[in-house]
């Protein structure tokens, strides 16, 4: 695979803890102000209905990633209430618990930290993972996908990061995002002003963290080999792209059915445009 393997300044074991969260909470609000996974809402929701699910269960969740938004635009679409639960290996907590109560509930979390490659088998739900699979391995890729698979679970892959130059001058905006939404961004944090303003680790983070997430990005083809070496029989794997955001969305739906699948395939063009 052509993709690079350097690993994020908010990855490293030296990135303190409350950087690492702010960081997360300035993705989140530049995802949200960017609109980019808003386009992938009527794929996914006819997926989860597909699924006969009534729970999400969303993998690193950081932050909350697009689910303040996204939320409200899938429950207008699915067939009853539906649950989100956030889970991540590091929680960023006191984006969660903002998260629960101005959802009123609807968006809960995890109390425990979580692997996306070993999910407890009492935590069921369709599986989604916004803007981190490219933080994965090969190895740790499949093994995050083939558990969704072992356990009878969909899943949908949704990344903003790609491995194009469209994307990644894109992603010279994520500064001017961190600066014009820092000061709404809640709980409100004198820290997150200061890491913003007067030492703006944060806006540098958000941008050289961007790029390296576009360098590490997996193409269609990867994404094929992946799917590949997965022992999935009875599962539909459809790869596409999500369009009418900031930025185009890769994204890659596994299902134990083709129900799913193909309603993700058949979506208008303004939608998604899907190759198998």
């Amino acid at each position: 695979m052509r993709r690079a393997t350097l690993s994020e300044i908010h990855e490293q074991p030296w990135f303190p803890r409350f950087l690492r969260d702010l960081v997360t909470d300035g993705l989140q609000a530049a995802l949200i102000f960017g609109r980019v996974y808003h386009p992938v809402a009527p794929q996914l929701a006819r997926a989860i209905d597909a699924s006969g699910s009534a729970r999400v269960v969303d993998l690193c969740s950081g932050g909350g990633g697009p689910w303040e938004a996204l939320h409200p635009l899938l429950e207008s679409r699915v067939r009853g209430p539906l649950e989100i639960c956030l889970t991540d290996k590091y929680p960023n907590r006191s984006a969660f618990d903002r998260i629960r109560d101005i959802s009123h509930g609807a968006i809960v979390h995890s109390a425990d930290p979580v692997d996306a490659a070993a999910i407890p088998p009492t935590l069921t739900g369709f599986r989604t993972i916004f803007s981190s699979f490219h933080h994965f391995t090969p190895d740790e890729a499949v093994a995050i996908m083939q558990g969704a698979v072992d356990q009878g679970q969909g899943i949908g892959i949704f990344e903003g990061a790609q491995r194009r130059s469209r994307t990644m001058i894109a992603i010279f905006a994520m500064p001017v995002a961190a600066l014009l939404t820092a000061p709404a961004i809640r709980p409100f944090r004198w820290a997150r002003l200061f890491w913003t303003y007067l030492i703006p680790v944060i806006p540098f983070v958000l941008w050289w963290d961007g790029l390296l997430s576009c360098l590490r990005a997996y193409s269609p083809d990867e994404y094929r080999e992946l799917i590949s070496r997965l022992d999935a029989p009875g599962y539909t794997w459809t790869i596409g792209e999500a369009r009418g955001g900031f930025a185009p969305a890769m994204c890659v739906v596994g299902c134990p059915s083709a129900r799913p699948a193909r309603a993700v395939a058949d979506a208008p063009a303004a939608d998604i445009r899907a190759s198998s």
